[in-house]
């Protein structure tokens, strides 16, 4: 979990469109000279390659100085890991066992609880409603928090009397169909060894975080897993159902940077992106054989609640449905295919990252999940 190696991964990505660009661009001129620009293509190769490997030594060098300051489990690295996992999580490389964060429940300070009698320690208030909270693309558990004047949706399951909230960290690069069969298998363990008797679970997804919940509960239904039977609500919050227009851009750029050689390394610079941003295109929840790859297996109980926003102050308003919340737009968030919504909330004058903090949208929620009784 080393930031070091966060910060050599980072370099090596960077450098290497950055070092083709340069070289596709030079090649042309140099081959236009022939053999009268040979010998400055020669001296041209050599500072380049000199240049290049003095930056990634440089950034080699920099993530050492920064081991020794920074503990790889510090809540300052997170951020990191985290941005680092969600842009290239599914191939890290010989990087892998250092940066890669594995799927598991987290503490209030951000340490992993491991699925033993641990539990009872981590949750001596544990009620038998569990709350489960996924966060979404280059996050952390530590989203939910909220800030000391505007605190998050975790503040208040925590002052509830009856729910027990639940915070999953999770490799946000990986394909949504493995973190929500590893979810579905998390679940399960969690099911089985929790303090009390489970009475219900509700699902919370944020961004991405409501992709790998529906794949969760597809790979359960597959699987026929225990816990899917207890699941009352999934809350999808400013989730890309449908696709999220960003990422949507970002492949056709890919494909039009493509054409010249000179840009063929951004292309490919651009496509080492991860498979889980790039689920995020079509709202993709199934890649892997023996997970559904629709929503025709999510369990017919569990009432599922969509929150959307825009960022427009009238939640109506014509510019507001097209660019939603900067990054989902509202006919995407607040539809699934097959899935018949319970309850739909549309909130104006709010982005996409502001939904995790907004009273609003907090006050839906615990209306939805609290019981009556």
């Amino acid at each position: 979990m080393s930031v070091g190696s966060m910060v050599t991964l980072a370099a090596e990505r960077i450098v290497k469109p950055v070092e083709g660009m340069h070289r596709a661009i030079a090649a042309p001129w140099f081959a236009a000279l022939g053999a009268v620009g040979a010998p400055v293509r020669v001296a041209h190769d050599l500072i380049s390659r000199v240049v290049y490997g003095s930056i990634r030594i440089g950034a080699a060098a920099v993530g050492v100085g920064l081991d020794t300051r920074v503990a790889p489990d510090s809540s300052s690295a997170d951020p990191l890991r985290a941005f680092v996992n969600g842009l290239w999580g599914d191939a890290l490389g010989r990087h892998e066992p250092r940066v890669a964060t594995a799927m598991s429940v987290r503490d209030s300070s951000g340490a992993p609880i491991p699925l033993g009698p641990e539990l009872h320690a981590a949750f001596p208030d544990a009620t038998g409603r569990l709350v489960v909270l996924v966060h979404g693309l280059v996050m952390t558990e530590r989203s939910w928090d909220g800030t000391d004047g505007n605190p998050g949706l975790i503040r208040s399951l925590e002052d509830s009397p009856v729910l027990t909230p639940v915070a999953v960290r999770y490799n946000t690069g990986l394909a949504v169909a493995a973190n929500g069969a590893r979810l579905a298998s998390l679940l399960e363990e969690l099911h089985a060894r929790w303090p009390q008797p489970v009475q219900s679970i509700a699902l919370v997804g944020h961004s991405m975080g409501g992709l790998v919940i529906r794949s969760a509960c597809a790979a359960a239904v597959h699987a026929g897993h225990g816990w899917i039977d207890d699941v009352s609500d999934v809350v999808a919050i400013g989730a890309p159902h449908r696709g999220a227009p960003l990422e949507k851009f970002v492949d056709v750029a890919a494909r039009g940077l493509r054409v010249a050689p000179q840009t063929r390394p951004l292309a490919d610079f651009l496509e080492t992106r991860s498979q889980g941003i790039k689920d995020l295109r079509a709202g993709t929840i199934g890649h892997l054989p023996g997970i559904a790859s629709s929503d025709g297996a999510q369990p017919s109980h569990v009432r599922h609640h969509f929150v959307a926003g825009v960022i427009t102050s009238d939640p109506a308003h014509p510019v507001g449905a097209v660019v939603g919340d900067l990054m989902v737009r509202p006919a995407s968030s607040t539809s699934a295919p097959t899935l018949e919504p319970t309850n739909v909330a549309v909130l104006g004058g709010v982005s996409h990252f502001d939904l995790l903090h907004e009273p609003a949208v907090i006050d839906h929620v615990m209306g939805w999940l609290t019981p009556s009784r």
